[in-house]
């Protein structure tokens, strides 16, 4: 099992009392799958993936569980420890590459970056892994890409080049934090289109997070239901489409319609 999650739960750092921003979560995602975890907002969807990456707020805190991560217990890992294990073994593609990048560097100093605190590339083989990259993701002006700034490419540009950095060191888990929800429908399509390439192509695993029940209907594999900070319910993808035992799982199904 390439990702095993049991029994998390997390709160407000020095509230005790107070209800659970995660309670008791467990799931597993094993390699070469997309594991789409679906709800609305404040479902606990994108705490689950920032548990993950140990990036949670100061706020919060993990009070109880377990992460396992190619068998070893991420909560274990030390702050230098899990620095090393971002980018290289988990990819994090955030809500709005528009803030996730910083406007005052250009992207390809960005995405450069992950390249040089995680291998021995000299600058110039940086820059033509940083047009492999791009290209891979559908970026076909590379070199302009590189010297421009996140404020001067589109949403689908930033969306393309988020993602780039994410699997600039081919990790074998990708999380995607709604990854399509500020792009329109024919931008979402291609975006999906990219990842069913990326997942047989690099042979990896996707966490993708989202409210969306029908966009990951077509690309996941399996599929968890968040409702106020637990899993409702779970399972292959087209047994919770075809018979949804939840009635949270039903009412998604029905703003479908």
């Amino acid at each position: 099992m390439l990702l095993k999650i049991e029994n998390l739960t997390v709160k407000i750092k020095g509230n005790e009392n107070t209800l659970s921003i995660l309670d008791d979560v467990s799931l597993e995602i094993p390699p070469q799958t997309i594991f789409a975890l679906v709800g609305g907002s404040g479902s606990g969807k994108t705490t689950s993936g920032l548990s993950i990456t140990c990036l949670l707020s100061p706020a919060l805190e993990i009070v109880q569980g377990k992460i396992h991560f190619q068998g070893e217990d991420l909560l274990n890992y030390s702050p230098i420890q899990m620095q090393r294990l971002r980018g290289k073994e988990i990819g994090m593609i955030f809500q709005e590459p528009l803030y996730a990048f910083n406007p005052v560097y250009r992207i390809g100093f960005q995405i450069e970056e992950v390249l040089k605190y995680h291998t021995l590339l000299n600058h110039k083989e940086r820059q033509e892994k940083i047009c492999d990259l791009l290209r891979l993701v559908g970026l076909n002006e590379p070199k302009r890409i590189i010297n421009s700034y996140s404020h001067q490419l589109s949403g689908g540009m930033r969306q393309r080049a988020m993602i780039a950095q994410a699997i600039a060191l081919h990790p074998q888990l990708l999380i995607a934090d709604e990854p399509t929800s500020n792009l329109d429908v024919t931008l979402q399509a291609k975006i999906m289109d990219l990842f069913l390439q990326l997942k047989n192509q690099l042979k990896l695993s996707i966490l993708l997070i989202s409210h969306d029940l029908g966009m990951v209907s077509h690309l996941a594999d399996e599929i968890a239901v968040m409702m106020n900070g637990k899993i409702v319910e779970r399972g292959k993808t087209k047994e919770i489409l075809q018979n949804a035992q939840h009635p949270y799982t039903r009412q998604l199904l029905e703003a479908l319609v």
